[in-house]
């Protein structure tokens, strides 16, 4: 199976083969969303650095004896609520736009793998997973802080407060 990207840019672990939407089974979601972080800025570059250093990774599995990451077909999207390019992008329309695009992902059975940007996006990822499926599922968080806050710096959708909204949605 082959690697593509949709934008012609860089491509999750590089361009050796191409895969179209319609044949990959998962699909790389870049998120270069950041508007509420405080301490260090420079999370917006996170999904291009992850995808440029992807192309390093080795795609020969030693154990299994076959490079499934091809096998899978794997689909590099164009990057959505991108900060840099929409400065001015609120909380609210970076997750409406991500529940809205996950959705249709998961909707044409695709494995999403969303790259942030901040870790507010996974308010949307885990929204739009909520809605498509119907038996329970777990979200684990791994973080150096629970980010349970109500509301932090005036805003229900900062960093600090997203485990409180996947929280809030009934998820264990």
């Amino acid at each position: 199976m082959l690697l593509s990207c949709a934008t012609g840019s860089e491509q999750f672990l590089g361009s050796e083969a191409i895969a179209t939407y319609a044949t990959a089974k998962a699909v790389i979601l870049p998120i270069p969303y950041e508007a509420t972080t405080t301490y260090r800025k420079g999370c917006e570059t996170g999904p291009a650095a992850v995808i440029t250093a992807s192309q390093q990774l080795e795609a020969y599995d030693e154990e299994l004896k076959r490079e499934t990451c091809l096998e899978v077909g794997i689909y590099t999207h164009e990057a959505i609520a991108d900060t840099r390019q929409q400065p001015q992008l609120s909380a609210e329309e970076m997750l409406a736009v991500t529940t809205a695009t996950v959705s249709r992902l998961i909707a044409d059975d695709k494995f999403v793998v969303a790259v942030g940007g901040e870790h507010a996006i996974t308010t949307g990822v885990v929204q739009a997973y909520r809605q498509a499926l119907s038996e329970p599922f777990t979200v684990v968080q791994i973080d150096a802080h629970g980010d349970m806050r109500f509301e932090y710096e005036g805003s229900h959708h900062n960093h600090a407060c997203v485990m409180r909204r996947v929280l809030e949605m009934g998820l264990p």
